[in-house]
C-alpha cells in the first residue's frame, strides 16, 4: 500500500479547513485526496486536545528529511575519505577506490 502525502500548500488548505470544522470527507474532496490521508496527517501532527497547527508538520517533514537514510555517510566511508585525505590522495582516487573496494587498498602510485 503506497501512502500518499500532501504537498506544502494543501497543509495550508488543510489547516484552514479545519478552523472552518469541516470534516475529512469534505477536505479531501477540496484536495482532491482521499479522507484517510487527511485522517492520517491530523492524527500525525496534531497537538494537545485535537489542534492542528501548520507548523507542526512541516517540522516533521524537515527532521525526517535530515534523518533519512540517502541523506546519511556511513561512518566507514568518512573514516576512509579522512584516511585518503592524510596520505595525501587527490579527490578522483579517493572516489576510485571506494567505487573499486569498500575496504582501505592501498593507492596505485
Amino acid at each position: 500500500m503506497s501512502y500518499k502525502y500532501l504537498i506544502e500548500g494543501q497543509l495550508f488548505q488543510n489547516e484552514a479547513y479545519l478552523w472552518e470544522d469541516l470534516s475529512y470527507r469534505e477536505i479531501g474532496q477540496h484536495l482532491k485526496v482521499n479522507h484517510s490521508t487527511i485522517s492520517r496527517e491530523v492524527r500525525r501532527n496534531r497537538i494537545r486536545d485535537n489542534h492542528y497547527l501548520l507548523e507542526v508538520p512541516q517540522a516533521k517533514i524537515i527532521k525526517r528529511r535530515c534523518l533519512a537514510t540517502k541523506h546519511c555517510v556511513p561512518a566507514l566511508t568518512i573514516t576512509f575519505v579522512e584516511f585518503g585525505l592524510s596520505q595525501k590522495w587527490s579527490f578522483e582516487q579517493i572516489t576510485g577506490v571506494g567505487k573499486s573496494d569498500s575496504q582501505f587498498i592501498r593507492a596505485k602510485e
